[in-house]
């Protein structure tokens, strides 16, 4: 009867959760590191291992074309190893909100990601209870039942012929789960190059930053403020030969100073100087956080490897930097900046190929938040732009403005203590101005911008020499109590009126208290 039939999942519904959702074969890496570190981070709450340790080695052998990741986590007993090694999308990683906080994979399928693209694919795993437990996969055998003119099978007849488990001893203690892909394709080429493999890494893995960064600390506690500090938990993830030597330590890829080429194939040297928390107003923020870095901005960060936003969910990444570059109203704009947005709202779930969130109602919530931010951002940028494009000569005419009426003030005599410090303050900002400027600036015109700053800071020299304002020589004769009542009147006045007529006033002041002057 019809009402008995029982459904079943055909072979080629595996191709689709394996070649259809890595078409990109490096993605199967990004599926297996994470795993690896759900289970160290699982193994240093358990306390196998410290806080600080668990690493992810990658051994790659050209040669013989196969390549190791393995993993110093929990590991697997030979019973947990036959459910979850063989079996497809039974995972019980996410079957609370705390392992949901607590884990980056949830789906069950990752495992068999790079099954496309090798010849066998075998799982070696202990928990330390002294037995090892060798999961094997024909993966050409199952491949090829994917092909077309093969005779329909199921998913479960097409793994069970094609697998196979083993037991053996193990030393007691030992703990581990390494993946071994044999006989790489030429359409698994990019698992053995080493460069590309690290380009990609660097990106996506939970890792930390390089040891040069200087913002590390700062970027840290912004997490913490965010009470998030776990989203920067991380592991160390190792690129070694078949010697075990390594050859190459994975951290995330943001550099304190950086070159950057544009069209014209021109080069200038872009200078981080700092990071800001985002968001950058103070309402509290719920599902993210993140930082921005504090840059000379004057085009698009062009061959940058970490040019943009991007966004990570437990610290791994999540697609690129096109999910926040929808969200500008330029997208040549969003290339302007580069930082990170640090996803901790759990209800939000990563879509299949990690490329993006699926849709809900949290993620609109997000977006929309995210998309405030990122017009203040546009914003800064265009004004920054404008500031930048003004010509050198009208940067040196404004400064030369302010010089002629700090000398005014010199000659005059300064208001008061607090109107000096403010003048030498401004002079500040505007040395500062016109050496950013000249930084950005060749030959001709950064000489006349070194000129003007010259001329500024022998000015500041003037302003701060004086030792004796008009104040001071005006009210040396008050009393304490009189002087008070004037200080108030003077502030009361500065704050109301603009800044001529206010110094016209309080220049009559301090003549109609000089001694001798009548009252």
């Amino acid at each position: 009867m019809v009402a008995n039939h029982e459904p079943t999942l055909g072979v080629h519904l595996l191709e689709t959760i394996t070649k259809g959702m890595y078409s990109e074969p490096l993605h199967c890496m990004r599926e297996y590191i994470q795993n690896a570190y759900d289970s160290i981070r699982a193994a240093r709450r358990n306390n196998l291992l410290s806080h600080d340790d668990g690493e992810v080695r990658i051994v790659l052998d050209p040669e013989t074309r196969t390549v190791r990741i393995r993993d110093n986590g929990t590991g697997l007993g030979p019973e947990e190893a036959a459910v979850y090694l063989l079996d497809l999308g039974n995972s019980d990683k996410a079957k609370s909100d705390i392992d949901s906080m607590r884990n980056a994979g949830f789906r069950g399928i990752g495992r068999m990601a790079g099954i496309t693209y090798c010849e066998k694919l075998r799982f070696e795993t202990s928990n330390g209870d002294g037995r090892k437990c060798t999961v094997t996969f024909d993966a050409a055998g199952i491949n090829q039942l994917t092909r077309a003119g093969q005779k329909a099978t199921t998913i479960v007849n097409a793994i069970r012929k094609n697998s196979n488990i083993n037991e053996e001893v193990e030393d007691q203690g030992k703990h581990y789960l390494e993946v071994i892909l044999e006989g790489i394709s030429k359409a698994g080429e990019s698992f053995l190059n080493e460069k590309r493999l690290e380009d990609y890494l660097k990106q996506v893995a939970p890792v930390t930053y390089n040891l040069e960064w200087l913002f590390s600390g700062k970027i840290q506690s912004f997490a913490e403020i965010a009470n998030s500090a776990s989203s920067l938990d991380h592991v160390k993830v190792t690129i070694r030969d078949t010697t075990g030597h390594r050859r190459v330590d994975i951290r995330r890829p943001f550099q304190n100073t950086f070159e950057v080429v544009n069209k014209q194939g021109a080069k200038r040297i872009v200078k981080v100087t700092d990071v800001i928390a985002l968001p950058q107003d103070e309402d509290p923020v719920h599902g993210w956080w993140g930082w921005l870095a504090v840059h000379e901005r004057q085009g698009a960060l062009a061959d940058v490897s970490f040019e943009g936003l991007r966004i990570r969910m437990h610290n791994i990444a999540i697609g690129d930097a096109t999910i926040i570059r929808k969200l500008f109203t330029s997208a040549y704009l969003a290339n302007w900046c580069f930082g990170e947005i640090h996803i901790t709202d759990h209800q939000l779930t990563p879509n299949a190929q990690r490329d993006n969130f699926e849709d809900s109602s949290t993620w609109d919530r997000i977006k929309q938040h995210l998309h405030g931010e990122v017009v203040q951002i546009e914003r800064n940028i265009r004004k920054e732009s404008r500031l930048n494009n003004e010509s050198v000569k009208k940067h040196i005419r404004r400064a030369e403005v302010y010089q002629r009426d700090v000398h005014k003030r010199i000659e005059h005599g300064f208001v008061s203590p607090d109107d000096q410090k403010a003048t030498i303050q401004k002079l500040d900002a505007n040395i500062e101005s016109l050496e950013q400027q000249a930084g950005r600036r060749k030959h001709t015109e950064k000489e006349e911008l070194t000129e003007a700053i010259r001329q500024l800071r022998k000015t500041k020299e003037r302003a701060s020499a004086v030792k004796i304002t008009g104040a001071d020589k005006a009210q040396a004769h008050l009393s304490r109590q009189a002087r008070g009542v004037l200080r108030t009147v003077r502030e009361i006045l500065q704050s109301e009126l603009d800044e001529e007529t206010f110094r016209t006033i309080i220049d009559k002041i301090n003549a109609a208290l000089q001694p001798g002057q009548r009252t």
